[in-house]
């Protein structure tokens, strides 16, 4: 048994061989592309997390100013209500002294 390829075999294969290799860069060129679209979307990615970012930054800050706000306000209120029992303290003590000089000016004068 003698291995001998006929010239019409060895078309053949040539041909495969060159189709495979046309198939192999056909491939690699789409593989290429692929690339090149992963890596617009990971730039895409990475800009959406930017805005994402600073949205979320942009939306703590009125949260914060609320806060400052609030206790502001409370910081206030704690002041007035201690104004207010104070002065509470010397209108309690007006009302006694008038008492006292109601009384010390005798019933009939």
């Amino acid at each position: 048994m003698t291995n001998t390829v006929t010239r019409d075999e060895f078309e053949e294969v040539k041909q495969l061989l060159g189709s495979a290799a046309r198939y192999a860069e056909s491939a690699n060129r789409g593989l290429e592309r692929l690339e090149v679209a992963q890596q617009r979307s990971q730039l895409q990615i990475d800009q959406l997390t930017a805005k994402i970012d600073q949205l979320t930054i942009k939306l703590d800050q009125p949260s914060d100013r609320v806060d400052s706000f609030i206790a502001e306000s409370q910081r206030i209120m704690t002041g007035q209500t201690e104004r207010i029992a104070q002065l509470e303290g010397i209108s309690g003590r007006l009302e006694a002294i008038l008492s006292y000089l109601v009384r010390q000016e005798g019933p009939g004068e």
